[in-house]
């Protein structure tokens, strides 16, 4: 699991970082996060997803699907031949054992990809998102650390219209620190519970002021 992160490797990942700018981008469900990352993208920071790193372990790495489905059950693969990841998802919601059990499995794998990307990041101004940023103590990783707000009606809304009954969603909600817990450790909050233009305009002028010389600093804290 990522709070099983190596001392050692993130101190690399540190020293090997001096001189850029890297943000931990984190935040509630349904909360903005894939629209900030794709903002700051367009901005010109190289970016990466932690959601996205395990949607590609699960398609692209067999023996971790074989451990899956030795676990959960053939039923598991879907007509594609890949993990039915909303099936999974009702596994691991609702039970706190089995989501353990599989973050133990996935997040070293991901853990290693991101801090690889941020070694290797040519650019000056590198973003990991990561959702489990505060749950796995990693903030001290970063140069800075973003989080996205909405409120809870706005979030219940949201995964509504993508399908979720509303005990999944309290489940997916309650899985991790709430939004305003997350906000009060955060350097930096934008509020994603507003239009996507809003939040663009927010992501627009905290960019320009992470790339200030003076938040070049690992220690910094707003």
């Amino acid at each position: 699991m990522l709070a099983h992160t190596s001392y050692t490797e993130l101190f690399i990942v540190m020293t090997n970082s001096r001189g850029k700018i890297v943000v931990g981008l984190t935040g509630g469900i349904a909360c903005g996060k894939s629209t900030a990352l794709l903002r700051f993208k367009k901005l010109g920071w190289s970016v990466i997803s932690a959601d996205a790193i395990v949607g590609q372990i699960l398609l692209e790495n067999v023996n971790i699907k074989n451990i899956i489905t030795q676990r959960w059950g053939p039923e598991l693969i879907g007509d594609s031949g890949n993990i039915d990841k909303s099936l999974m998802s009702e596994i691991v919601f609702e039970k706190e054992s089995e989501r353990k059990w599989i973050e133990g499995i996935l997040h070293p794998i991901v853990r290693s990809r991101w801090i690889s990307f941020v070694q290797s990041c040519s650019s000056g101004k590198c973003m990991v998102e990561i959702p489990l940023l505060f749950e796995n103590k990693l903030q001290n990783n970063f140069t800075c650390v973003l989080s996205m707000f909405s409120p809870s009606t706005t979030i219940l809304d949201r995964l509504h219209k993508r399908g979720l009954p509303a005990p999944q969603a309290q489940a997916r909600i309650t899985a991790q620190l709430s939004p305003e817990k997350k906000a009060s450790l955060a350097n930096y909050v934008l509020w994603g519970g507003g239009s996507s233009q809003f939040l663009h305009a927010q992501v627009d002028a905290l960019s320009s002021r992470l790339l200030l010389p003076k938040f070049h600093s690992p220690s910094h804290a707003s």
